[in-house]
């Protein structure tokens, strides 16, 4: 029987984008603010590029404590997205808005505006992005 595999993203200093695919890799996070929720999918992790990190300040500031989203925060969150190369290819799944929170936002990939030398290979569409949670 194969062992469990999982990573604990915890202490993520920098955004990072967790492409759902069969990995046999767990990646989990502590989420939602306050609330201490404890969300986890099954992926491969990629680090986005946000080497000024005003991104990574914008996301956490604006979801701070959130435990699900409205559809005018993906709006929102789809509008600063495209502002930044790090999320100009991604897309809030607004068929998962109840399960994205702070510091867990569930994306949809499209590889059509995605600069090939970031990722290579997928054609997996969903995934989430994440980082450090506030509490």
């Amino acid at each position: 029987m194969p062992k469990k595999r999982e990573v604990c993203l915890h202490s993520l200093e920098q955004l990072a984008l967790i492409i759902k695919a069969k990995s046999g890799t767990i990646y989990y996070n502590q989420a939602g603010g306050y609330s201490c929720l404890q969300p986890s999918i099954e992926g491969v992790l990629a680090i986005l590029e946000d080497d000024t990190k005003v991104l990574l300040q914008t996301l956490s500031k604006y979801c701070l404590n959130k435990t699900k989203l409205t559809l005018e925060d993906a709006n929102f969150l789809d509008k600063l997205l495209m502002t930044y190369n790090a999320g100009k290819f991604l897309s809030i799944d607004r068929k998962r808005l109840d399960d994205s929170m702070e510091a867990w936002l569930n994306v949809i990939i499209d590889y059509e505006t995605l600069d090939k030398t970031f990722l290579n290979g997928f054609d997996e569409d969903e995934g989430v992005i994440t980082w450090s949670n506030s509490d």
